[in-house]
């Protein structure tokens, strides 16, 4: 079925798809955009217009499987909807950021049966709410002496995403802790940044448990944080070649 974005929030999302550096404006209209979702609300059950869900309100929302788990179809607009279910269903709209908030315990996949559409884990759903990581405060910078269990981890995962550009490593250290020295990852991607720090973290749990480090995304055309420290030192991967200095 042919694709018209109904909203700006639609918009936001065919242009994240296909230009992925946009996807912090999708992320941002998703948050703030009314959402759909297939339920209603106790004590609302037979409500024919439109009403404001107060505070402590049980929520009665329709779920849906894929591959044997759990997760809650939301959509971003009615077509959306009605390319998912084709009888009729009560259905409730949302804020995006309420219903986030109110559902962040288990998985979400907005426009499930669309041909634009967007799983969010758990964690990702958390790392929206939490909103951008403040800049962190360095107090000396060196090139890292490389830890090899958590470059070898980290190649793993970029390899397995053509998204992944170059990735530097340096060694920073804290004004506050200057006795806990770690390593700092710039990452080159024009992916999508949420799932990476999820693939990363899962990667780094598996072989490298409990080691500190930090991760910073690199954009040479609008270099922020210690981007031009990052890319002062050789990569230690390229995509296409992996390279261990």
């Amino acid at each position: 079925m042919l694709f018209i974005a109904e909203n700006e929030l639609e918009k936001a999302l065919v242009e994240a798809v296909k230009t992925p550096s946009s996807a912090p404006n999708f992320y941002r209209l998703l948050l703030e955009s009314d959402l759909l979702v297939m339920g209603s609300a106790e004590g609302r059950e037979e409500a024919q217009e439109q009403f404001s869900l107060e505070p402590g309100t049980n929520l009665k929302l329709v779920t849906g499987l894929k591959d044997g788990n759990p997760y809650l179809p939301v959509f971003s607009s009615l077509p959306r909807m009605q390319e998912f279910v084709e009888q009729e269903t009560k259905y409730l709209s949302i804020n995006g950021r309420a219903l986030l908030e109110l559902t962040r315990g288990g998985p979400i996949i907005l426009n499930p049966a669309s041909q634009y559409g967007k799983e969010l884990s758990p964690l990702e759903v958390q790392q929206l709410l939490a909103g951008p990581t403040p800049p962190k405060q360095y107090h000396s910078v060196g090139q890292a002496a490389y830890p090899e269990p958590l470059v070898q981890a980290l190649t793993a995962v970029f390899a397995a995403r053509p998204d992944i550009e170059t990735a530097w490593m340096i060694q920073v250290t804290f004004a506050d802790r200057a006795d806990q020295p770690h390593p700092l990852v710039g990452i080159e991607t024009a992916g999508d940044w949420p799932s990476l720090i999820q693939a990363i973290q899962a990667a780094a749990e598996a072989h490298v448990p409990g080691m500190l480090f930090d991760i910073q995304r690199v954009d040479r055309r609008n270099p922020a944080g210690m981007t031009s420290a990052l890319i002062q030192v050789p990569p230690f991967y390229v995509r296409g070649a992996s390279t261990l200095n």
